[in-house]
Parts: structure tokens; sequence; C-alpha cells
């Protein structure tokens, strides 16, 4: 009884906002199974074509034939959106998913430079919408996506602590070491050390052959790094322990 008054409902409130047969035929259209997999079918053919575009061979040779199908792709999925928007309305923008669509094929269709053409590689992101009805992927896009919010706290806090830091090494090291010499190099450095990638023979080492005392930045920058990571982790556990 609840799916029958389900329906009914569903019905009335369809033929309220479309109230046109045209408009009726459209909304079905595009609310069903078969438009949605061949969307995903472009999205992958896209996806395909995305990384065919990386081979210097294959541009060579069909450099204006993969430019064509980019822009019949793109033109695809400009057409979905506005058919969607147009017939839709104010329906369109209270799904998530749709406004999302809306950024990644606004974003990606952006008549910039061609400095900024890898832009394009944002439409391959809508696989995450299609992936997400897999219960398991799905479970993946949700908690990164509660996760958001914290990451970006925890990006804030890491980012002063490298600036400062940078500042620091720049004061200390600059006039001797050429990665310490600027606030950009100061901070990739920095980076490396916290990636703990050949941190102690490329940076630190030889910087204390002329800093004896350079072993304590090094450690207190590595030691707090940890814990920010630390932390970021137990307030991710918390956040899921409490669900």
């Amino acid at each position: 009884m609840t799916d029958k008054k389900t329906a009914t409902t569903g019905k009335k409130k369809l033929n309220k906002l479309y109230y046109n047969d045209n408009q009726r035929r459209l909304v079905t259209l595009l609310g069903s199974k078969g438009f949605d997999r061949f969307i995903m079918l472009i999205i992958l053919a896209d996806a395909v074509l995305q990384g065919l575009m990386t081979s210097p061979t294959m541009t060579f040779y069909y450099d204006n034939v993969m430019y064509l199908l980019d822009r019949m792709f793109m033109g695809i999925f400009i057409s979905e959106i506005f058919l969607k928007m147009v017939t839709w309305r104010k329906e369109f923008f209270r799904s998530n998913w749709n406004i999302f669509d809306l950024v990644v094929v606004g974003v990606s269709s952006l008549p910039l430079m061609s400095i900024f053409i890898v832009l394009r590689t944002f439409r391959l992101l809508r696989l995450i919408k299609y992936e997400n009805r897999n219960d398991k992927v799905g479970m993946v896009v949700e908690v990164f996506l509660r996760m958001m919010p914290v990451f970006a706290a925890y990006m804030a806090v890491f980012a002063v602590f490298f600036y400062i830091f940078a500042i620091m090494a720049v004061n200390m090291f600059g006039d001797t070491f050429v990665v310490f010499g600027s606030l950009g190099e100061a901070t990739f450095s920095l980076l490396q050390v916290f990636t703990l990638d050949g941190w102690a023979s490329t940076i630190a080492r030889p910087v204390m052959v002329v800093y004896p005392m350079a072993w304590a930045f090094f450690s207190v920058f590595l030691l707090m790094t940890f814990l920010l990571t630390l932390s970021f982790a137990v307030v991710v556990l918390k956040l899921e322990l409490k669900r």
C-alpha cells in the first residue's frame, strides 16, 4: 500500500511540474536507466580518449580525429546538462549529483588558453557518480566526502605549520644552501623531508655539516608533522566510531 501511495504521489507531482506531454516524455527519457547507461558509456569512451591523447604516436596520426571526438563528447555532456536543467528546472538543483555534474562539465568546458586544456580531464570525475551505485565503492565515496571538512581543517593547520618552518629554514640555512634559498624552495624541501624521501642523505646531513645543530630543527619538524598526521587519523577514527 505504501509503495502504491508513493507512486501515486510521485505521478501527481510529476503531472504538476511537467504538465506538457513532451516534457513528461523528456523527463522519463532523462531519468531512464537506458539514458544513464548511454551517458556512462560516453564517459568511459571519453576516459579512453583522454588516455590516447597522451600518446605522441596517436596524436601524430589521429590528432584531428581525436579532437573531433573530444568536442563531440563535450557537446553530448553539455546537451545532457542543458536538457536536464530546462526540463527539471528547480528540481535539477535539489540533487547533489546534478550539481556535481554541472560543476564538472562547466569547469571542463571553460574556453581558456590551451595551457589549461588539462581541465577537460575533470569530466572523468563523473565516473564517481556511477561507481557510487556499487555498495562498496559507494561506501568509500561516502567516507571520502564526509572526511573532506576534517581534511580541509587539517590542511589549513598543516599549511600554517609548513609556512612557519619554511621561513625559519630560509633565515637559518638560506644563505648557504640553495634548497632553502627562497620560501618556495624551502617549502618544497620540507615537503621532501615530510615524505622521508631521501631527506637525511640529500637535505639534513649536508646542512648539518655546516650547521651542526640543524639536527634539532629537522627533528622537531618531523616530530610535529608526525603528531599532526596522527591527530588527523585519531579525529577520523572518532568520527567513524560515532556513526
